[in-house]
């Protein structure tokens, strides 16, 4: 089954409605009014990246013009793909390399008729105007042999300037016809129905020459000029200039009868039809296609010196029908130019930095905390990716002092730097190296928390030994928290956490420990005292209990023996000395004293 080839409106009357489902236009009841664009259609242009090159084919209604134009899209449609009213778009596009080696994509638009039964004077100008800000290649397609009077139908290119203008706002510039070269199309003059040759008579005998060189040297050289009354001389003199000044190539063609044939003629698009049309006719639509394929060129526009892709073109189509609408018809293009390229490089930097920040955000979200010059590597990498991207996607744009403003916005929200170049203080980096610090901080007291509980809080819990029996060795703890604390402990954060936090419980914990032990030598100390006292209450008691029995052991000597007195007394004095021996003895063992 052939392929079915389908177009679509790139802007349109506002007396109708874009019927996505049925792919036409839906007629309103309503007069016709302003052009509206087509979303759908600006979407697909979106979607086309590198140069392009749009070939558009105007002319007045009635003349052939959406047959030729459907001819013009690969692989040859025999339907009729376009359904004028407004700027339709071939939906089939095709790549093509030119002469100079550049590769661009290809597309077709065809315009509604000008002079149709619905439009205004001022609606053909419209259409004329966008056509030409808009096509690389300008077919002007009309019917029959051109002649003088023909060159009134082209009234449309004498009053471009009118319209159209590349002024700067506020310098009192003016523009000039040579300013639109820069970024008009190619124009060829398509005549179709026409199977007589040209001749011109340079000197006494006539040369048959090409339809182009027929209507350099015979419709388009310049009538003299015989007094200021003579309005009809300068008006076709007039747009004789524009046609030749307004557009950088001028080319011309024709094509003969299709067929003698009514119905034919009627249904030539149909493709049941092909077969009937005149050989002789379809070989000069495949030499239309050759000599249009020297006419094409990537598309450029003001203030453009580059190539512009289809994002590009979309926007100054946008452009383009909203200025017509709110101007009164009058384009500045100079400052439709610079609001795409501020549209689309505010575009291509946010796309920059959300893929910048994308990136960015989801590795910090698997590693933070880490060190930071973990986070400074992958910046790194994650800056280069973004401006790759600028870079590629506003090749196109030549604005070399808008590129740099936004390439410079980007850098800066991205980071900022100190002026010795060695500390970040702006831009999305220091809110992630500030994350991590933070992240880093509640993760590594996190980890002193939790070696705390482990491994501190238990030796404040015991004073000399645990449940075991075994006595606690506070220095080999407060090692094991160290070593731990160093293999868990993650980012930026770490010496200033061990510092303030972990070795403040440490120190808590010496502290602790150091009182303990001197509570513990205080009780022991108070012990022995109570020792020693019980013992001297020993000594006392036996020292009452010997003194008795001596005393008892007197009586009865003196009893039995009265002359012994002074003997007692030598006793008494003995037993006393041998008692405070005996005291003394005991605190010099106990090394204690009263």
């Amino acid at each position: 089954m052939d392929k079915v080839h389908t177009s679509i409106p790139l802007c349109f009357p506002d007396n109708f409605e874009w019927d996505r489902g049925s792919g036409t236009l839906v007629k309103k009841r309503k007069a016709r009014g302003k052009l509206v664009v087509c979303e759908d259609a600006l979407q697909i242009l979106r979607s086309i990246d590198g140069p392009i090159c749009p070939i558009a084919v105007t002319g007045p209604a009635r003349c052939g013009k959406s047959y030729i134009a459907s001819q013009m899209v690969e692989s040859r449609p025999h339907d009729c793909v376009f359904k004028t009213s407004g700027i339709w778009m071939s939906t089939d596009m095709f790549k093509k390399k030119l002469r100079k080696g550049v590769e661009v994509t290809v597309f077709v638009m065809d315009t509604e008729g000008l002079g149709a039964y619905d439009a205004y004077s001022e609606d053909d100008l419209q259409m004329f105007s966008l056509v030409s800000l808009l096509a690389s290649v300008l077919v002007y397609n009309s019917r029959g042999s051109m002649t003088v009077h023909d060159i009134k139908n082209l009234r449309w290119v004498g009053t471009l300037g009118n319209v159209i203008n590349v002024d700067e706002v506020g310098k009192g510039t003016k523009s000039k016809v040579k300013d639109f070269i820069k970024f008009f199309p190619n124009v060829m003059w398509l005549l179709c129905d026409v199977s007589m040759t040209f001749s011109i008579s340079p000197g006494d005998e006539e040369i048959e020459v090409d339809i182009k060189d027929y209507i350099l040297e015979e419709v388009l050289k310049l009538e003299e000029e015989t007094g200021d009354g003579d309005d009809r001389v300068k008006e076709g003199n007039t747009y004789r200039n524009a046609l030749l000044k307004s557009f950088p190539v001028f080319d011309a063609f024709k094509l003969s009868t299709p067929s003698i044939d009514i119905n034919v003629l009627a249904n030539m698009h149909k493709e049941e039809t092909r077969s009937k049309l005149d050989k002789d006719f379809l070989a000069e639509v495949d030499g239309l296609l050759g000599r249009l394929a020297i006419l094409m060129k990537p598309k450029k526009a003001w203030p453009y010196v580059g190539n512009i892709h289809g994002k590009q073109f979309a926007e100054l189509l946008k452009e383009y029908v909203s200025e017509f609408s709110s101007s009164g018809g009058v384009l500045n293009i100079r400052s439709i130019g610079s609001r795409v390229v501020e549209t689309l490089l505010n575009d291509v930097h946010e796309k920059a930095f959300d893929k910048y920040t994308s990136k960015m955000d989801e590795f910090l979200k698997s590693v933070l905390p880490c060190p930071n010059h973990e986070v400074v590597y992958k910046h790194k990498t994650c800056l280069d990716r973004a401006m790759q991207y600028f870079n590629v996607k506003s090749k196109y744009i030549k604005d070399s002092d808008s590129l740099s403003i936004y390439r410079k916005k980007l850098l800066e929200r991205i980071a900022v730097y100190s002026d010795d170049g060695l500390t970040c203080v702006g831009g999305h980096l220091k809110t992630s190296l500030a994350s991590n610090v933070k992240q880093s901080d509640v993760f590594c007291k996190k980890i002193v928390d939790d070696l705390f509980k482990e491994k501190l809080k238990p030796l404040m819990d015991y004073c000399e030994e645990d449940d075991t029996g075994q006595s606690i060795d506070v220095e080999s703890a407060i090692n094991d928290v160290e070593t731990e604390y160093k293999k868990r402990a993650r980012g930026p954060q770490i010496w200033h956490v061990y510092k303030t936090e972990l070795a403040e419980d440490q120190e808590n914990v010496e502290e602790l420990m150091r009182s303990l032990k001197i509570e513990k030598e205080k009780i022991m100390h108070l012990s022995w005292k109570d020792d020693i006292v019980e013992q001297k209450k020993g000594i006392a008691n036996d020292r009452e209990e010997s003194i008795a029995a001596i005393l008892s052991q007197v009586n009865q000597l003196l009893k039995s023996h009265p002359g012994l007195a002074n003997e007692l007394q030598i006793l008494i004095a003995q037993s006393k000395e041998e008692s405070k021996k005996q005291e003394k003895e005991l605190m010099k063992k106990h090394d204690c004293t009263d």
